[in-house]
């Protein structure tokens, strides 16, 4: 800042050595006149500038007097302007003004190479006071009110000005302008707001009371969950479709192939192209939809390797529908049996897809791991009865898979 001085020496010029020097915040000093006879005519301090020193000697005794004038009124009560940072933890000083909270009100300026003055205030109530900023006057200053920790100094809430509840212990005020060439005044006061006053008094944990019963809820609220785990375990550990999984459009779509084959077989002339789409179109779909829109097969076979089942097409009607669904483990030299074990003999005397057929066996040939088939058999013959038997090699050894009921056919 820009200070005149105004000295007064009696006993004539050279009675008196002065020498003016400038305290600076980190301890160095800088040398503004020595071994002057006079005060000059004006002193400019830096920003880091704490106090002003003026050393007289003399040989013989005289009168002085020494007065000071400053451009600015400085900001707040402060000489000159007040710093533009936040005092680091313990490091509170003569710098940075403590303001009252209370009527005092302040004021200040900012301008070019001067953005931003930084006071301090404290709050003293145990569970802290209600702060905030009346500004006074048009500004375009803006104002923070910065709660700190008081042992890192870091800020751990803020506001604009507005009402904040302040705990107690050393906070900041920061008043800031942006970027500009004007000098911008500024007028406020910190109203003294009262102290907060939390609700309530003091509260018990009593929870261990009720551990108990916690870990009885518990158990009793998780159960429903674990049985539908259980229902569902198929799904969630093998990564089997859930029901809800077959959408809604998958079963009119099944629904409609159901229709076609049935139309189809019972037409005089039976449509084999119309068939083998129905059938492959079923073969491309999910296995569980497709034994969900059939409804329950007539009869059903199921091992780790493979699982049959067996629909009859329409009611009256020689036809079935065979599915087979292999496992993990592909089929070599794959056939299917259908033998009457009781009644008159029965024979195959259609096969749709077209597969290689004789007598009552059917030809299945490569049967893939994980794969699905569906086939249309028409048989022949008055039997009683009807077993089905699928033979062929897994891993390279012989292996059989023989329902263990027999399929009643009197009807």
């Amino acid at each position: 800042m820009h200070i005149e001085p105004n000295c007064m020496f009696t006993g004539g010029q050279g009675a008196v050595n002065l020498d003016i020097v400038l305290h600076e915040r980190d301890g160095s000093t800088v040398v503004v006149t020595q071994n002057a006879y006079s005060c000059p005519d004006s002193i400019q301090t830096t920003e880091q500038t704490e106090s002003i020193e003026f050393r007289i000697t003399s040989v013989g005794a005289i009168a002085w007097g020494i007065s000071l004038r400053a451009d600015d009124s400085g900001d707040g009560s402060l000489v000159g302007d007040a710093p533009d940072i936040i005092w680091a933890p313990g490091e509170l000083d003569q710098w940075w003004q403590v303001l009252t909270l209370g009527p005092p009100s302040f004021q200040g300026n900012l301008g070019p190479g001067d953005f931003v003055d930084v006071f301090a205030f404290n709050i003293t109530e145990e569970n802290g006071s209600y702060v905030r900023v009346d500004t006074i006057g048009d500004s375009a200053a803006s104002y923070r009110l910065l709660t700190l920790n008081q042992e890192t100094g870091d800020v751990e809430n803020s506001t604009d000005g507005s009402m904040m509840i302040v705990p107690p212990g050393t906070h900041a005020l920061v008043i800031e302008i942006g970027d500009t060439n004007q000098t911008v005044e500024y007028h406020f006061s910190l109203p003294y707001n009262g102290p907060y006053e939390p609700e309530g008094g003091e509260y018990l944990d009593l929870s261990y009371r009720a551990k108990n019963f916690y870990i009885f809820a518990g158990i009793f609220l998780l159960s429903p969950l674990l049985l539908v785990i259980w229902w569902n375990r198929g799904a969630i550990f093998s990564g089997a479709p859930l029901a809800s999984d077959i959408e809604e459009h998958e079963r009119r779509r099944l629904r409609r192939l159901r229709e076609r084959l049935a139309e189809a077989l019972a037409e005089e002339t039976v449509d084999e192209s119309e068939v083998e789409y129905a059938l492959r179109q079923m073969g491309d779909s999910p296995w569980r939809a497709v034994v969900q829109d059939w409804g329950e097969p007539l009869l059903r076979h199921m091992t780790e390797q493979i699982e049959i089942c067996v629909w009859r097409i329409s009611e009256g009607d020689a036809t079935l529908l065979l599915g087979i669904r292999v496992a993990d483990e592909p089929w070599e030299l794959a056939a299917m049996r259908v033998h009457a074990p009781e009644g008159a003999k029965v024979g195959i005397a259609a096969v749709s897809p077209s597969r290689l057929f004789q007598g009552d066996e059917i030809f299945l040939d490569k049967m893939p791991a994980d794969s699905k088939m569906f086939l249309s058999l028409t048989l022949e013959g008055n039997p009683s009865s009807l077993g089905f038997q699928l033979s062929g090699l897994v891993g390279g050894q012989p292996l059989a898979a023989v329902p263990n009921r027999v399929l009643d056919w009197s009807d």
